[in-house]
């Protein structure tokens, strides 16, 4: 697994639904204008364009511990000190560098903002920053679904860049400003970045990275450079993008602080272990006025578990609480999600069944440490590791369906009777040693070739009979009936 981001730990309270989870740190902010209970409308992108960091308290009115950081007055020492000369309740003496909005963004009503029927309390008195109020006039919930609220609360931190950070209920928020890189000053900056380890990949990876105008003229072109293990691979000058509305390749042209997803060329005849390195370089051809804003975008390649078992289900193990962290299993050929869930699953399992020949990602977001084990039936651990970063991916491949056609391969070399069976298996023909397993993957029986095997002790059940000939594995599902 490829740790690319920044670690950062969350306090995980109230959740809003299983079909959100927080946006990952280093993604961009995505622009609003909203109108706040004063009726002055703000737009973010203006904020941050005049190079503000931008605090975002994602709130609910029935949240009590949303109602205890309100409660704290970080954020309103935040605003008065630090907020925007010339504003409301804002200090002469402020620093001018940051903005803090409170978003409830539940749908509650106004009368319930300053303490009505199911709130925690006046939420309007003595707040000395705006207040957006969703509950459709003129602000909508939909706010939430796009900043992908999934518990309340959440605070987010927008630096001037636009890339954003949950920074969590913090007593000493401006102590995250310095982190910021400091607003655009060069004509030609160029800045590049991952904000996933999307790096994976079954038999070939296929790169993706982001890359910003941090420059004050129009970006046109930029040279980027893929390496494998210090060895040059491939220059392309990227100067099109797709235009999802228009359905076509148009000209590079991004303005000062616009970011672009470049996804690059598959590469191919990679082993485990290999290093991909990616340089952005050459700013409409000229010299990068400050590469030193380009994040080192370097990983090593993960081929993954190689020819998982795909004739039954999976089981899956994320370790954490409910709500915690988010994940999903993908079908890379088509980006099916075939299973999906949060921290504190155990025993798992898919909702479509694997394909042979396929690969598959497990996508994690927003993690604090917690563990991962995926088994296939057959009890090979196909995928194992700890989500600690914003976004992490890991996969695996699925066998040959001649490997997992064992019904056949055993009907002609192996004779097993009887099936169901109750005391002692038989076992006819040659072969090495033998495991069964539940179908949990955990190993309860393992031997040498025999021709007799006591299952006595086994409860009735469905379990897996793997046996090794020649180092070939062949399996069969059996019954043990008492």
């Amino acid at each position: 697994m490829k740790k690319i981001t920044t670690i950062f730990t969350i306090i995980t309270l109230f959740s809003l639904s299983n079909s959100y989870a927080q946006l990952a740190n280093g993604s961009v902010a995505p622009d609003f204008t909203l109108t706040d209970l004063n009726g002055t409308t703000h737009n973010l992108y203006d904020y941050i364009d005049d190079g503000y960091t931008v605090f975002l308290d994602f709130s609910a009115v029935w949240c009590p511990p949303c109602w205890g950081y309100h409660q704290s007055g970080a954020l309103e020492d935040l605003y008065i000190n630090h907020g925007p000369s010339g504003l409301p309740n804002v200090s002469a003496t402020t620093t001018n560098d940051v903005m803090v909005f409170f978003i409830e963004g539940d749908g509650s009503s106004v009368a319930q903002l300053n303490g009505g029927s199911g709130s925690q309390g006046d939420w309007v008195t003595g707040t000395p920053y705006p207040i957006i109020c969703t509950d459709g006039n003129p602000n909508s919930t939909s706010i939430a679904n796009v900043y992908s609220i999934g518990y309340w609360p959440t605070v987010y931190q927008i630096c001037p860049n636009r890339i954003l950070t949950e920074c969590g209920q913090t007593a000493t928020p401006y102590s995250l400003v310095s982190a910021c890189l400091p607003p655009p000053s060069q004509q030609n900056d160029a800045r590049s970045f991952m904000t996933n380890s999307a790096s994976s990949g079954c038999s070939s990876v296929t790169p993706e990275i982001n890359v910003q105008n941090y420059g004050l003229s129009n970006l046109t072109s930029v040279k980027i450079d893929v390496s494998v293990n210090g060895l040059l691979q491939s220059t392309t000058i990227y100067d099109t993008t797709w235009n999802s509305t228009t359905s076509q390749y148009e000209p590079l042209n991004l303005n000062t602080l616009d970011i672009v997803d470049v996804l690059l060329d598959p590469i191919t005849g990679l082993v485990n272990n290999d290093l991909i390195s990616i340089d952005v370089s050459m700013p409409n051809g000229v010299v990068d006025a400050d590469p030193s804003n380009n994040q080192t975008i370097s990983y090593i390649v993960d081929l993954g578990f190689d020819n998982a078992y795909w004739d039954g289900d999976l089981s899956i193990t994320v370790s954490g609480a409910e709500f915690v962290n988010s994940w999903y299993l993908k079908k890379v050929s088509n980006d099916l999600i075939i299973a999906s869930g949060w921290g504190g699953e155990t025993g798992a399992s898919n909702w479509f069944p694997l394909e042979f020949e396929e690969c598959y990602t497990l996508q994690s977001i927003n993690g604090g440490g917690e563990s991962y084990t995926v088994t296939d039936f057959v009890g090979n651990i196909v995928l194992q590791g700890t989500i600690s970063l914003a976004e992490e991916f890991d996969n695996f491949s699925t066998g040959a369906e001649v490997w997992t056609g064992v019904e056949d391969e055993i009907n002609n070399s192996i004779n097993i009777y009887p099936n169901p069976v109750k005391d002692n298996l038989f076992i006819e023909g040659q072969y090495d040693y033998l495991e069964i397993f539940d179908l949990f993957g955990r190993l309860l029986i393992s031997s040498n070739a025999k021709t007799e095997i006591d299952v006595s002790k086994l409860s009735s059940g469905t379990y897996v009979l793997e046996i090794i000939s020649n180092n070939i594995k062949i399996s069969e599902k059996i019954i043990i009936s008492k």
